[in-house]
């Protein structure tokens, strides 16, 4: 089974419909996506995606009751999770997803998860830590690192590795992220480099 790993739309809508375009031709058995959304029409284009979408909150998701209607509507493949973590186990993978890494090292520790994900840093990265895979699949918006990215999962090869949008977007200009550099906004739109990122791990059960 094949699980695509996304975070941090942040109402790229271009980036969005791109990504669905290309998971069609990966064959895509479910789609976990961590939060920020930022509003009801993003949540709309996942919910009708054609994939088995399974989703938690973030902290920029916009109006959370109207993307809960989008993703209780009749031709809606989406499933919202109330929170900003959740557990969720498909084809015997046992996943832990939370939009904040302040949860990582205790779901790790536990040693009940064979994946742990994450979003909210927009950081990407997968790595292998107490007999799990640790994935933050970055921002499929782009606007922090410039770049679109998310990660896929193969269950049967017990493997994760991070792939880059083809003709993602970006509102990452020099000119918007030198003004928010004055303003003591770097950490958002800054040209900082982000940490040396690993493509792909294994993981053992």
């Amino acid at each position: 089974m094949r699980f695509a790993i996304l975070s941090d739309i942040h109402e790229n809508y271009h980036n969005l419909l791109l990504c669905i375009q290309q998971l069609r031709t990966q064959q895509i058995d479910q789609v976990l996506f961590l939060g920020d959304f930022m509003n009801a029409g993003i949540a709309r284009m996942l919910a009708t995606a054609g994939f088995p979408v399974f989703a938690i909150y973030g902290n920029n998701d916009g109006d959370k009751l109207a993307i809960y209607h989008e993703s209780v509507k009749g031709d809606s493949t989406m499933r919202v999770h109330p929170r900003t973590y959740a557990e969720f186990t498909r084809d015997k993978v046992r996943f832990f997803l939370t939009h904040h890494d302040d949860l990582v090292d205790i779901a790790v520790a536990s040693g009940r998860y064979d994946v742990v994900c994450f979003g909210h840093t927009h950081r990407r990265s997968v790595e292998h830590r107490n007999g799990c895979i640790v994935v933050n699949p970055g921002e499929l918006s782009a606007h922090k690192y410039g770049v679109a990215t998310y990660a896929i999962l193969d269950s049967q090869q017990k493997s994760c590795r991070l792939m880059e949008l083809e003709g993602g977007v970006t509102v990452r200009t020099e000119a918007v992220a030198l003004e928010y550099q004055k303003l003591g906004f770097d950490e958002h739109f800054g040209f900082t480099k982000p940490r040396q990122e690993s493509t792909g791990v294994n993981y053992k059960e």
